[in-house]
C-alpha cells in the first residue's frame, strides 16, 4: 500500500512540478564563507530550516562556533571551520574539510568580505590590494578548490550552485570605494565566466548585488569590529555623516534591507526555484538605482 501511494505521488509530481515545495533543499550541503554574522549567518539559518546541512567558515572562531551552536540547538546539522581566507593555502583545506565531514558540497556561497574605504587620492596600494584579494582572489580560489569534486562524472547530476556576493558599488560605483567597487565589478565578471565554463558540469553560478543591507559593513565604523588582516588594521563601515547613502528617499521601498531580506535571495538561488537561472546578477536594493 505504501509503495502504491509513493507511485501515485510520483505521478502527481511529474504532472505538476510544483506539487513539491521547491524551496526545500533537503540533504544538500551548503558551504558559506564569512558566515558567523550578518548576511552569511542569516543565510545559514534560513537554508538550514529548508533542509540543508551547513558548513560555516569565518575568521572569528568564537562567533563561528556560536552560529553553529545556534543551528545545532535548533536540530540542524552544522559545523564550522575557522580560518583566514586570505591564506592562499586555506580554501582547498576548507573544501576538503567539508567533504570529509558531509561527503559532498552542493552549494558554495562566497560571502566573506569587508570594506576598506578611502578617497582615490589617498588610497594606498595595500588598501587596494587587500580588497581585491578578499573579493576576487578568495572566490576564485574557493571555486577552483571545488573543481575536482564537481567535475567528477559521478557527480554530474548532483545539484551544484555557486552564489557570489556582489554589490551595487560594483554596478554603479561608490564614493570612496574605488577598491571595493572595482572588486565587486570583478566578481560579476567571474560569475558569468564560471557560469559559461561550468554549465556542462551542471553547475549554476549567480551573483547577488546588495544595496543598503543593515550589517556591520554599512553601519558606522566601530573599533570593536576592528580586524587585523595582511598586517593591516581594518575597520569596516560607512560613516554616519554619509548623508546621501543614508537617505532612504531614493529607495522606493523606503527602508534599508535586513539580513533576512538578503538571505531570501540566496535561498532562491540555492533552491530548485532557480533551476534555469545561471550567469546572472540579482539586485537586492529595495528598488534603489532603478
Amino acid at each position: 500500500m505504501a509503495n502504491r501511494l509513493q507511485q501515485v505521488q510520483s505521478h502527481l509530481e511529474a504532472a505538476d512540478p510544483f506539487a513539491q515545495d521547491r524551496t526545500r533543499i533537503d540533504g544538500q550541503v551548503v558551504l558559506i564563507t564569512g558566515a558567523a554574522q550578518g548576511i552569511g549567518r542569516a543565510a545559514a539559518g534560513l537554508l538550514a530550516r529548508q533542509g540543508a546541512k551547513i558548513a560555516i567558515n569565518d575568521l572569528d572562531e568564537a562567533k563561528a562556533k556560536a552560529a553553529v551552536d545556534e543551528l545545532t540547538a535548533a536540530g540542524h546539522e552544522a559545523f564550522h571551520v575557522a580560518g583566514d581566507m586570505l591564506d592562499e593555502s586555506f580554501p582547498p583545506k576548507l573544501v576538503n574539510a567539508v567533504i570529509g565531514r558531509f561527503g559532498k558540497i552542493n552549494c558554495l556561497i562566497n560571502n566573506a568580505g569587508f570594506c576598506f574605504d578611502s578617497a582615490l587620492h589617498k588610497m594606498s596600494e595595500e588598501k587596494f590590494d587587500v580588497i581585491m584579494k578578499i573579493h576576487n582572489y578568495v572566490p576564485y580560489r574557493m571555486i577552483k578548490a571545488l573543481s575536482t569534486h564537481w567535475m567528477d562524472k559521478a557527480n554530474l547530476e548532483m545539484p551544484k550552485s555557486i552564489i557570489n556576493v556582489a554589490s551595487t558599488s560594483g554596478l554603479h560605483g561608490a564614493m570612496g570605494q574605488i577598491n571595493y567597487s572595482t572588486a565587486k565589478a570583478g566578481i560579476i565578471g567571474m560569475t558569468k565566466s564560471v557560469a559559461l565554463e561550468w554549465a556542462r558540469y551542471n553547475v549554476r553560478v549567480n551573483a547577488v548585488a546588495y544595496g543598503w543591507i543593515d550589517t556591520r559593513i554599512t553601519r558606522p565604523p566601530s573599533e570593536s569590529e576592528k580586524m587585523v588582516l595582511a598586517g593591516q588594521e581594518i575597520v569596516s563601515g560607512i560613516p554616519l555623516n554619509a548623508k546621501k547613502w543614508r537617505d532612504t528617499s531614493d529607495i522606493p521601498l523606503g527602508r534599508p534591507g535586513t539580513t533576512t531580506d538578503a538571505a531570501g535571495v540566496m535561498l532562491f538561488l540555492a533552491s530548485p526555484l532557480s533551476s534555469y537561472v545561471t550567469g546572472t546578477c540579482v539586485e537586492c536594493t529595495g528598488g534603489r538605482y532603478m
